[in-house]
């Protein structure tokens, strides 16, 4: 495996990632629903992430970014949200919703704020708590999957979780995708339930996912 370097994400480093995170999310089933004009949904989606990246690094920088450490190419991200995190209303009026409106439709921007909310309501009513590291938007480009990189990422985040000193001692996911169901399990990860989300007259099939965060052994 090449040598890495995890890094906070840069703001000049959004449209580069939001890139990325388009490209690996363009065909999932539940990002694929939001913009029923499927013409302009890679659009749509490079915009939707480029939001949620700037809102989700806005107060604290909370995403990472997996570069090659000879080149510093970035290669691949993910983002960790302490329980409690929430972006104040104030926040929205940097990412340009009235441009977003006027190109994709509110519906499509209802749909939008809606997905998240409901990816993370069956999350926590799965997880019995809503006090755990909200694990999301991990990617690496296609032509580094298969050479240990997400394995070595996921890694990273609980190594740097049980060496710090964590709120509370879990880590939830969710994902659509089966393989990345059996990823997360190679890594530790349980699988807590599965099943189709009804999203706003639509549906995708969803896993629910957690892992307990190791106690350090040097804190015993």
């Amino acid at each position: 495996m090449k040598e890495l370097l995890i890094e906070k994400i840069g703001h000049s480093e959004i449209n580069e990632v939001a890139g990325i995170l388009t490209d690996a999310f363009k065909t999932n089933p539940a990002y694929s629903i939001i913009f029923k004009n499927k013409n302009r949904s890679e659009e749509g989606l490079l915009w939707l992430f480029k939001a949620s990246l700037t809102l989700n690094n806005y107060k604290q920088i909370l995403t990472r970014v997996i570069k090659e450490k000879d080149t510093g190419k970035i290669i691949g991200t993910f983002t960790l949200i302490p329980p409690g995190v929430k972006n104040g209303i104030a926040i929205y009026s940097k990412i340009g919703i009235p441009c977003f409106i006027s190109k994709f439709g509110l519906k499509s921007f209802v749909r939008i704020l809606g997905l998240d909310d409901c990816n993370k309501s069956s999350l926590t009513k799965s997880m019995e708590t809503s006090e755990y590291y909200y694990l999301s938007m991990v990617v690496v480009r296609k032509e580094y999957r298969g050479m240990g990189i997400g394995s070595y990422a996921i890694q990273y985040i609980i190594q740097e979780l049980i060496s710090s000193n964590p709120v509370c001692g879990l880590i939830g996911l969710t994902t659509q995708l089966p393989e990345n169901v059996t990823f997360y399990s190679r890594l530790g990860f349980e699988k807590l339930d599965e099943g189709f989300i009804d999203f706003k007259g639509d549906r995708y099939y969803n896993y629910n996912m957690k892992l307990n965060i190791p106690s350090n052994p040097l804190k015993r």
